[in-house]
């Protein structure tokens, strides 16, 4: 029984810690709030949502992501939405973080970073009370206040100190992913979170952030409570996309350096696209050769020509490799495949017509 009590009170203590936090908190934060193990921290929240669950009452203990987060639960949020903060949705949440890491920030430049979107985003964070914004010729000149500071738990509310509090975010990537930080000027760690060592489990308990392949969070997640990207890079539309993200996300990326990778990754598809002009269309036999074909503008067709990856062990006329070495640029990882597929539909476009005038 005694046993029994002390659970009680350490789940409690996590309990009370998530509703005084009023935001989202990963096993980490609940641990150093609660003097706790991060595993004792994780079951018990992990519990907590299962209590508030099964209660079904006003308020809901909620896992995302691996953070753990207290709240007015969703089928009676809209009657009282009047009365309490409202999250925010990710668009609007990266518009604040480009805010908030190169505060103060005209709105013009933040248009040029965000896109035209940000305009309304400007508004409803304005209506929010996350920033403020003040006229300066042409533009206005953003920056954060003191709300934003308490939503997000910071000590202070002082611009300066919001910014590099943002920009202090420690990076980790995998293997696959050093190249793509080394050319975006990051500064990061690497770390395995799928089969850590020793070391790598001490390196991600100081990490905000790690970059890993989608798909790959739930073991990820085994040794690893901060917030992850799951970065796509089997092709290079989904490549650029993930720059975009890193950057946003990280915050500390070169933006020179991020601009000229995302130009470079342009004019490389680009030349691609143009050699794909006319191929002959492909059944793609799995969904990453469906991908790069939708990349190149190559059409896919039950009777194409048959291709896959090298990794399958099916029979096809096209491999595309996939076991490729992590210490391989990001940039020419993506090029192999796609020269392997335009090859292939060529090498095997010349072999159909010479057995065509051989008939």
């Amino acid at each position: 029984m005694a046993g029994e009590a002390s659970g009680n009170g350490e789940e409690a203590v996590v309990e009370a810690a998530l509703f005084a936090a009023g935001r989202p908190l990963t096993a980490a934060e609940i641990a150093e709030l609660t003097d706790l193990p991060i595993r004792v921290a994780r079951r018990f929240a992990d519990e907590l949502v299962r209590e508030y669950s099964e209660r079904a009452g006003g308020l809901e203990v909620r896992e995302f992501e691996g953070r753990y987060v207290m709240q007015v639960r969703s089928t009676v949020a809209d009657r009282v939405s009047k009365v309490g903060p409202q999250e925010l949705d990710p668009p609007l949440l990266r518009t604040l973080a480009v805010i908030a890491r190169h505060q103060p920030i005209p709105q013009s430049e933040l248009a040029r970073v965000r896109g035209n979107k940000s305009y309304g985003h400007v508004r409803e964070l304005l209506e929010r009370g996350l920033i403020r914004a003040e006229k300066e010729g042409r533009t206005k000149i953003i920056t954060t206040t003191k709300s934003f500071a308490e939503y997000f738990g910071l000590d202070f509310d002082d611009p300066d100190f919001v910014r590099r509090a943002m920009e202090g975010r420690r990076l980790g990537v995998t293997p696959m992913y050093r190249s793509l930080a080394e050319r975006m000027g990051l500064e990061y760690d690497v770390v395995n979170p799928y089969q850590p060592n020793k070391n790598d489990i001490q390196a991600m308990k100081g990490l905000d952030l790690l970059v890993i392949a989608p798909g790959y969070a739930e073991r990820a997640r085994e040794h690893y409570s901060g917030e992850l990207i799951e970065a796509g890079v089997r092709t290079f539309t989904q490549l650029k996309e993930s720059i975009r993200l890193i950057a946003e996300m990280a915050g500390s990326a070169d933006p020179a350096k991020a601009a000229s990778l995302l130009e470079e990754v342009d004019a490389v598809l680009a030349g691609y696209r143009e050699r794909a002009i006319g191929a002959r269309p492909i059944k793609p036999l799995s969904p990453m050769i469906e991908e790069i074909s939708l990349d190149l503008g190559i059409s896919t067709d039950e009777k194409g020509i048959p291709a896959a990856p090298d990794y399958k062990g099916v029979e096809a006329e096209i491999q595309v490799p996939t076991h490729q070495p992590y210490e391989m640029d990001i940039i020419e990882r993506i090029r192999e495949r796609y020269e392997a597929l335009l090859k292939g539909v060529a090498d095997v476009g010349r072999s159909k017509e010479a057995d065509q005038n051989d008939g």
